[in-house]
């Protein structure tokens, strides 16, 4: 079971709360959705408060870990590992303002150091919409590497979009720690 809690030097990782719905709907322009496969557009803060209850009841049943991003408090994106596909899938968005900061690959490389640590799976699978180079980027620093691609269903857009396929196996995760 991940854990509750994550922290690094500049965020702490928690699991999120109905009460976070408000920040993180307002977090959640459209610049930050439409690079979402599963988010529908436009966007409630019933839509958020769902989706945090939803992966209130995933994390109790063993299936996924999803953790809000805070920094100084306030709630400012998610990450999080849940089944897709077939494979355990590494997901993420950050709010715009804070883009540029190398927020994203500090949180979700605690994410991924707790899942290798209290799993025995050998990789994680990822991926993003052609274009989301900030996405692209964010992975490349995290070791991920693109193992496909193809049409994914892109929710916001209510059309199929090229999407690229990413894999992080234990063992390169492991070999860059032990580098850094």
């Amino acid at each position: 079971m991940m854990p509750d809690t994550l922290t690094t030097e500049r965020l702490l990782l928690r699991i999120p709360r109905r009460e976070d719905a408000p920040a993180l709907h307002r977090q959640m322009t459209w610049p930050v959705v439409r690079w979402l496969s599963t988010v529908p557009w436009p966007l409630s803060e019933d839509d958020v408060a769902a989706h945090i209850a939803k992966s209130a009841e995933e994390r109790a049943a063993g299936r996924a870990a999803l953790y809000a991003v805070t920094k100084g408090g306030e709630p400012i994106g998610l990450v999080g590992i849940a089944p897709r596909n077939g494979a355990m899938n590494l997901g993420y968005w950050l709010g715009e303002k804070h883009w540029g900061q190398g927020l994203m690959p500090e949180a979700a490389a605690a994410v991924i150091d707790a899942y290798f640590a209290c799993s025995r799976a050998v990789h994680i699978a990822s991926g993003l919409f052609a274009g989301n180079e900030a996405s692209l980027r964010v992975q490349q620093k995290l070791g991920f590497v693109v193992v496909g691609e193809g049409l994914v269903p892109a929710r916001p857009h209510g059309r199929m979009l090229p999407h690229y396929d990413t894999i992080l196996g234990r063992a390169r995760w492991t070999g860059q720690q032990m580098a850094a």
